[in-house]
Protein backbone atom coordinates (compact mmCIF):
# COMPACT_ATOMS: atom_id res chain seq x y z
CA UNK A 1 0.00 0.00 0.00
CA UNK A 2 1.54 3.22 -0.78
CA UNK A 3 2.37 5.87 1.73
CA UNK A 4 -0.64 8.29 2.25
CA UNK A 5 1.99 11.81 2.40
CA UNK A 6 2.86 11.00 -1.18
CA UNK A 7 -0.61 11.10 -2.11
CA UNK A 8 -1.48 14.15 -0.43
CA UNK A 9 1.27 15.99 -1.71
CA UNK A 10 0.17 15.13 -5.41
CA UNK A 11 -3.03 16.13 -4.35
CA UNK A 12 -2.38 19.26 -3.03
CA UNK A 13 -0.32 20.05 -5.82
CA UNK A 14 -3.68 19.16 -8.31
CA UNK A 15 -5.66 21.71 -6.89
CA UNK A 16 -3.38 24.48 -7.04
CA UNK A 17 -2.53 23.73 -9.78
CA UNK A 18 -6.20 23.85 -10.82
CA UNK A 19 -6.97 26.69 -8.90
CA UNK A 20 -4.07 28.86 -10.50
CA UNK A 21 -5.35 27.91 -14.05
CA UNK A 22 -8.68 29.06 -13.32
CA UNK A 23 -7.55 32.39 -11.72
CA UNK A 24 -5.93 32.90 -15.40
CA UNK A 25 -8.97 32.73 -16.87
CA UNK A 26 -10.90 35.37 -14.87
CA UNK A 27 -9.39 37.98 -17.47
CA UNK A 28 -8.59 41.42 -16.38
CA UNK A 29 -5.55 42.24 -14.30
CA UNK A 30 -4.12 39.70 -11.42
CA UNK A 31 -5.61 42.09 -9.20
CA UNK A 32 -9.31 42.27 -10.29
CA UNK A 33 -9.03 45.15 -12.25
CA UNK A 34 -10.21 46.05 -15.32
CA UNK A 35 -8.96 48.74 -17.35
CA UNK A 36 -12.39 51.36 -18.56
CA UNK A 37 -11.16 54.19 -19.69
CA UNK A 38 -7.65 54.49 -21.28
CA UNK A 39 -6.79 57.17 -23.35
CA UNK A 40 -5.74 56.04 -27.27
CA UNK A 41 -4.26 58.64 -29.51
CA UNK A 42 -5.29 57.70 -32.84
CA UNK A 43 -3.32 58.44 -35.68
CA UNK A 44 -4.08 61.25 -38.19
CA UNK A 45 -5.19 60.04 -41.47
CA UNK A 46 -6.58 62.82 -43.50
CA UNK A 47 -2.52 62.89 -44.78
CA UNK A 48 -1.95 59.60 -45.67
CA UNK A 49 -0.88 58.55 -49.19
CA UNK A 50 -3.64 58.68 -51.71
CA UNK A 51 -4.66 56.64 -54.48
CA UNK A 52 -3.78 59.16 -57.60
CA UNK A 53 -4.95 58.61 -61.32
CA UNK A 54 -6.05 55.16 -60.57
CA UNK A 55 -2.31 53.58 -60.30
CA UNK A 56 -2.47 51.22 -57.54
CA UNK A 57 -0.12 51.14 -54.92
CA UNK A 58 1.28 55.09 -55.81
CA UNK A 59 1.05 57.64 -53.79
CA UNK A 60 1.39 61.61 -54.68
CA UNK A 61 4.85 61.63 -53.29
CA UNK A 62 5.79 58.71 -55.10
CA UNK A 63 4.20 60.09 -58.81
CA UNK A 64 6.58 63.15 -57.87
CA UNK A 65 9.31 61.06 -57.53
CA UNK A 66 9.45 59.47 -60.93
CA UNK A 67 8.25 62.89 -62.60
CA UNK A 68 11.20 64.23 -61.33
CA UNK A 69 12.96 61.11 -63.05
CA UNK A 70 11.37 60.99 -66.34
CA UNK A 71 12.23 64.88 -66.63
CA UNK A 72 16.22 64.23 -65.61
CA UNK A 73 16.03 61.31 -67.97
CA UNK A 74 14.47 63.87 -70.62
CA UNK A 75 16.89 66.19 -69.92
CA UNK A 76 19.74 64.25 -70.95
CA UNK A 77 20.66 64.26 -74.90
CA UNK A 78 21.73 60.55 -75.23
CA UNK A 79 18.09 59.09 -73.62
CA UNK A 80 16.02 61.57 -74.76
CA UNK A 81 13.37 59.90 -76.87
CA UNK A 82 14.28 56.29 -76.64
CA UNK A 83 10.44 55.31 -74.96
CA UNK A 84 11.68 54.68 -71.21
CA UNK A 85 8.53 54.06 -69.21
CA UNK A 86 9.30 55.23 -64.95
CA UNK A 87 7.24 53.68 -62.28
CA UNK A 88 7.43 55.60 -58.98
CA UNK A 89 6.25 53.01 -55.70
CA UNK A 90 6.07 54.24 -52.39
CA UNK A 91 9.45 54.80 -50.41
CA UNK A 92 11.08 55.94 -53.36
CA UNK A 93 11.29 52.33 -55.82
CA UNK A 94 11.80 53.32 -58.91
CA UNK A 95 11.07 50.71 -62.11
CA UNK A 96 12.52 52.08 -65.25
CA UNK A 97 11.26 50.04 -68.20
CA UNK A 98 11.00 49.98 -72.04
CA UNK A 99 13.73 50.43 -74.82
CA UNK A 100 17.24 51.65 -75.03
CA UNK A 101 20.14 51.59 -77.73
CA UNK A 102 22.48 49.90 -75.76
CA UNK A 103 23.79 48.95 -72.59
CA UNK A 104 25.82 51.87 -71.93
CA UNK A 105 22.47 53.74 -72.11
CA UNK A 106 20.87 51.43 -69.72
CA UNK A 107 23.65 52.30 -67.46
CA UNK A 108 23.63 56.01 -67.55
CA UNK A 109 20.20 55.36 -67.57
CA UNK A 110 19.96 53.68 -63.83
CA UNK A 111 22.84 56.32 -63.38
CA UNK A 112 20.45 59.35 -63.53
CA UNK A 113 17.73 57.62 -62.07
CA UNK A 114 19.62 57.05 -58.56
CA UNK A 115 21.07 60.57 -58.68
CA UNK A 116 17.15 62.08 -58.50
CA UNK A 117 15.99 63.34 -55.02
CA UNK A 118 14.11 60.98 -53.00
CA UNK A 119 15.05 57.67 -55.08
CA UNK A 120 15.96 54.75 -53.04
CA UNK A 121 16.08 52.14 -54.80
CA UNK A 122 16.02 51.62 -59.00
CA UNK A 123 14.82 47.88 -60.76
CA UNK A 124 15.80 47.57 -64.47
CA UNK A 125 13.73 46.35 -66.26
CA UNK A 126 14.41 48.28 -69.84
CA UNK A 127 15.59 46.23 -72.94
CA UNK A 128 17.96 46.33 -75.25
CA UNK A 129 17.34 45.48 -79.15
Amino acid sequence: MPHPAPLRIAAASAALAACALLAACSGGTPWGATPQNLPVTLPDLRHAGQVVDGASGSTAGALRVAERVQQALAADPQLAGQGLTVEGLEGGLIVLGGPVRSTGDRQRALDTARRVPGVSQVVDRMRTP
